[in-house]
């Protein structure tokens, strides 16, 4: 079900936007850092896809005559709550590399970077971490069918097999748990259309990681929980090119961007950014 949110184009580019720490920590790590979705700038629309699914199912209810379908429905809606506190991580990507309203939010402003990665090979080395590369939706009608294709997907899963009632089992059932994991993922792509500009892509942790694999960073006012999500690098070269952000020694900032690259041993396609904007 959720292949239908996470094709991409043939040899498309995906961009992450960081500050010179950043960059210099992802190309030496060979990892991205996957914040617990909660924890987002824009965390208020996954709350936001949790209270449509809520509606979605209350009006499914209303109508639904089959009893093990009833009973699936109202699990489905007591799933919702547990979700509140679920550890599925997030991290942000764009098919625009070079996007002014992405330099001032993600890469300080001034002498940050956008890395351009390969989608394909991207896609391949988060899916052995299980992670699934998905792209945002920015429309309310796109909201709801979603949501109403994770429901429809789950019940024609369990289509013809009893559902156990409350009396009979104490833990979510396994209707349950899918449809909790899968509207995990799906909750993270539905953005608002005043973000769309972004043309946004993220990589989602597949099931809600335990505590033990979650890091932590300073944030800023909190701690925040994150992931670290390996891409593979140099056994698959999925990074492709480097955009240099901003800055008045632009010359400067090329020539060390290429000497780090000439270092490590990459070969990738390096120049500045052409979207006129001073920060200095």
């Amino acid at each position: 079900m959720l292949s239908t949110l996470n094709q991409g184009e043939m040899d498309m580019l995906l961009y992450h936007y960081t500050n010179q720490a950043g960059f210099l920590g992802i190309m030496e790590s060979g990892t991205l850092w996957a914040t617990k979705i909660q924890y987002l700038n824009d965390n208020k629309e996954f709350f936001l896809a949790l209270s449509i699914a809520d509606e979605i199912l209350k009006e499914r209810l209303r109508t639904e005559i089959n009893r093990d379908v009833v009973i699936r429905l109202i699990r489905f809606r007591e799933a919702l709550p547990r979700m509140n506190d679920v550890n599925v991580c997030v991290c942000s990507l764009s098919e625009n590399g070079d996007l002014l309203s992405q330099w001032r939010g993600y890469a300080s402003g001034l002498g940050g970077y956008s890395i351009g990665f390969d989608y394909d090979r991207l896609k391949a080395g988060f899916s052995r971490h299980d992670y699934v590369l998905m792209k945002c939706r920015y429309q309310p009608q796109e909201h709801e069918d979603f949501i109403n294709n994770v429901i429809d997907t789950i019940l024609m899963m369990f289509e013809g097999q009893p559902e156990p009632d409350h009396a009979e089992i104490e833990k979510p059932s396994a209707a349950s748990r899918l449809f909790q994991e899968h509207l995990s993922c799906v909750a993270a792509v539905l953005k608002d259309s005043s973000f769309s500009e972004e043309a946004e892509w993220r990589a989602i942790s597949r099931r809600s990681l335990s505590p033990a694999e979650l890091a932590f960073r300073p944030g800023h006012s909190t701690l925040t929980p994150y992931h670290k999500l390996p891409f593979d690098n140099r056994q698959n070269g999925c990074v492709r090119e480097v955009i240099v952000g901003h800055t008045p020694n632009s010359e400067l900032a090329i020539a060390a961007t290429q000497t780090l690259m000439q270092k490590m041993g990459l070969h990738v396609a390096l120049h500045a950014s052409q979207i006129p904007f001073r920060n200095w």
